[in-house]
């Protein structure tokens, strides 16, 4: 009975007489005979087409090879990169050789994080790699680092955001240089390279586990610097060479510490002799995208290495840019529990010297700010153009005639429709107040990038800042933060770290 209703339920066949009666008639000028065989050639022609989109979006990009040198090649197509080739890079570095003598190889001190934050945007996930592998260094323990994480229950090459597919995780050369990601130390440190985690399991197949909160747990309103020595002894005093911070057990740098100056502030002087921080730098796949649109942001980065980048070597500011960071998108939820919390800027925002301060007006109800108090929160935040005009304007008035803006970088998620009416805003602002008007102005979203750069863009945008003549950020943000942190190290004057 089931397959009679089924049957019944299916379109009459169609017959010459009735041929216009179903939308699904055979087409007529085309004899029986050759039917097969065209709709054979529509299925091949389908699949060229579709080789054809793929070479193209691949070949539109051939024009940025000649800016990755000796990188690995993008991977292409229209999935998310997997960097691969990006990992066994890592691998093949020199300092994983067990053989090699103390204190390297089999003999070595390491120390792992596993405790390390995932899930977390690119900012957050900085802060607290910077932070612990400063640690290792001051213990005189070989660092192990980590890929940024994304998903670490992934169990594939890809998770997703937004409901967009994105890697599931990044290698870490991917994004940085320099001694927390597997180059030496300068000479005057006497420390061994980091290594890779795969290393780290074969030299210290049984390492003593510590679970974070063994320490921390006591420490709960400690500042930065009690619970870093808290650390130092407590690694002193472990005799294994092999240590590893249990997973899931909350991280050592944590949020919470990360953005209360009070607690923060007092591990800079510790923090900017370090050379995790004096010898930092951005990955050469990050420099060679800044390279490749140098027209875009600045001619200075047409040559841009990573060396050019190392906060010791006081790298030259990129003359008349202005780098502004303007978050959208998601963030105005984030700003709104930012005004409900009555939260400060971030810890390493608060620096004293800093021009640019924000008391939190007191919340009549915590966790339930009034209207006035939002908008109090929203023009630092999540600025509006015509806030963010107004404050370009004044900033840029500010330092004349010492500094003279000519060009605007925007670090920004933003639409791009909005970006342009942000653009023609700033350019019609300069022409009524009588001043020069821009010279460029470019923003995220104009830049070309490869698959593996675009999932790291984050990363070009804060190299852009570092170097800024002038950078206005969002104190809310740890990218921000992270920003300030190496315009201080790099000794640029105060007033050109500015906030909305």
């Amino acid at each position: 009975m089931l397959l009679r209703s089924i049957v019944q339920s299916l379109p009459s066949p169609v017959t010459v007489e009735k041929q216009h009666s179903s939308p699904f008639c055979p087409l007529p000028f085309i004899p029986r005979r050759f039917r097969s065989p065209f709709f054979a050639l529509v299925v091949l022609g389908a699949i060229a087409l579709l080789f054809r989109l793929d070479y193209s979006y691949n070949s539109s990009q051939d024009d940025l090879l000649v800016f990755l040198k000796d990188l690995p090649k993008p991977e292409g197509g229209r999935r998310p990169p997997r960097f691969y080739e990006w990992h066994d890079r890592e691998k093949q570095l020199p300092q994983h050789d067990p053989d090699l003598p103390y204190p390297q190889g089999r003999e070595g001190r390491y120390i792992r994080f596993s405790n390390q934050v995932w899930g977390m945007g690119w900012g957050n996930a900085m802060q607290e790699l910077l932070l612990n592998a400063h640690l290792a260094y001051l213990a005189k323990r070989t660092y192990v680092f980590e890929n940024y994480t994304w998903d670490k229950t992934a169990s594939g090459d890809f998770s997703s955001f937004n409901g967009k597919p994105i890697p599931a995780r990044v290698p870490l050369t991917a994004l940085l240089s320099g001694p927390v990601a597997g180059d030496r130390f300068p000479t005057s440190a006497d420390a061994p390279p980091a290594v890779v985690p795969e290393f780290f399991n074969q030299v210290c197949p049984n390492p003593t586990i510590i679970d974070c909160q063994e320490i921390n747990g006591g420490l709960s309103d400690a500042s930065a610097t009690t619970i870093l020595q808290a650390w130092i002894d407590k690694l002193e005093q472990t005799e294994d060479r092999c240590v590893e911070i249990k997973e899931h057990s909350g991280q050592i740098f944590d949020f919470y510490l990360i953005g209360d100056s009070k607690r923060l502030l007092d591990i800079w002087p510790s923090f900017i002799s370090s050379p995790i921080l004096t010898h930092f730098s951005w990955s050469p796949l990050i420099t060679a995208a800044l390279a490749a649109n140098a027209h875009i942001i600045h001619p200075a980065l047409s040559n841009s290495t990573p060396s050019d980048f190392i906060p010791s070597s006081v790298p030259a500011p990129l003359s008349g840019l202005l780098a502004l960071h303007i978050r959208r998108g998601d963030y105005i939820e984030h700003c709104k529990n930012l005004a409900n919390w009555s939260s400060r800027f971030m810890g390493f925002n608060e620096f004293p010297g800093l021009p640019d301060r924000f008391s939190p007006p007191a919340v009549s109800s915590w966790g339930n700010a009034s209207l006035e108090e939002h908008a109090g929160y929203q023009v630092h935040c999540f600025p509006e153009i015509e806030q963010i005009v107004s404050r370009v304007r004044e900033v840029r008035a500010s330092l004349l005639p010492r500094t003279v803006l000519t060009r605007v970088y925007v670090l920004t998620n933003g639409p791009p429709k909005w970006l342009q009416k942000l653009k023609h805003s700033l350019q019609e602002d300069a022409r009524k107040e009588g001043v020069e008007e821009w010279e460029q102005l470019g923003t995220s979203r104009d830049l070309r990038l490869t698959g593996e750069q675009r999932h790291n863009s984050q990363a070009v945008d804060m190299a852009v800042a570092q170097r800024a003549e002038v950078f206005l950020g969002n104190g809310f943000s740890t990218m921000t933060s992270n920003v300030v942190v190496l315009r201080t190290a790099q000794g640029i004057d105060w007033q050109k770290t500015r906030f909305w």
